[in-house]
């Protein structure tokens, strides 16, 4: 039962941060473009998107990937690993304004894999209670360490449900234990 309420209190502190990084940019998105989505670049009131690195999506999987939750257990900060999941675990699992994503494990229970399921946003994984126990956040960040401020929805593919393999490293903020990790490469599967 204590397992289950870090976890819950872990998952907890990682929405609130992700919350504080995206309410750093709290104007709302014009439009965003094909274009400017497959670039990784957003228009936003507050001023232009940074430049994704222009490797982060790769052409190949990496090898030696491993499901989130495998990770949980065995990463420590400032590990390099590579990491397996889906977009998803709540309803917006993209930040707007941050180069944020928010993956669950591969086994999560999510709509669509329910017969005569018709939930409109599957990906939230309204339907295992312990989604958010099994998640991660993946976030590219600048030099100074904070997320850039660019929109990943759209760049190489990335969408709601779509597996991702991500390259980084282990960030463990606030000594939370969540399973944090700045991206240097995404491989999103077909």
């Amino acid at each position: 039962m204590n397992r289950l309420i870090r976890s819950t209190l872990v998952v907890a502190m990682l929405a609130a941060v992700a919350a504080v990084f995206v309410a750093c940019d709290d104007t709302n998105d014009a439009q965003t473009t094909l274009s400017s989505a497959s670039s990784g670049a957003a228009a936003t009131e507050s001023g232009p998107a940074e430049a994704l690195p222009a490797n982060l999506i790769l052409d190949k999987s990496p090898d030696g990937a491993q499901d989130v939750i495998a990770l949980q257990k065995s990463a420590k900060a400032g590990d390099t690993v590579t990491l397996r999941g889906r977009v998803g675990g709540n309803e917006k699992p993209l930040a707007d304004h941050r180069a944020i994503v928010t993956v669950v494990d591969p086994t999560v229970t999510t709509c669509e894999r329910m017969p005569g399921d018709a939930c409109k946003t599957p990906w939230d994984a309204c339907c295992d209670p312990d989604a958010a126990a099994k998640s991660a956040t993946i976030q590219v960040v600048g030099p100074d360490g904070r997320p850039l401020k660019a929109a990943l929805t759209g760049v190489g593919g990335i969408a709601p449900l779509k597996e991702l393999i991500v390259t980084g490293t282990v960030r463990t903020p606030h000594d939370s234990g969540a399973l944090v990790v700045d991206a240097t490469g995404i491989y999103v599967k077909g």
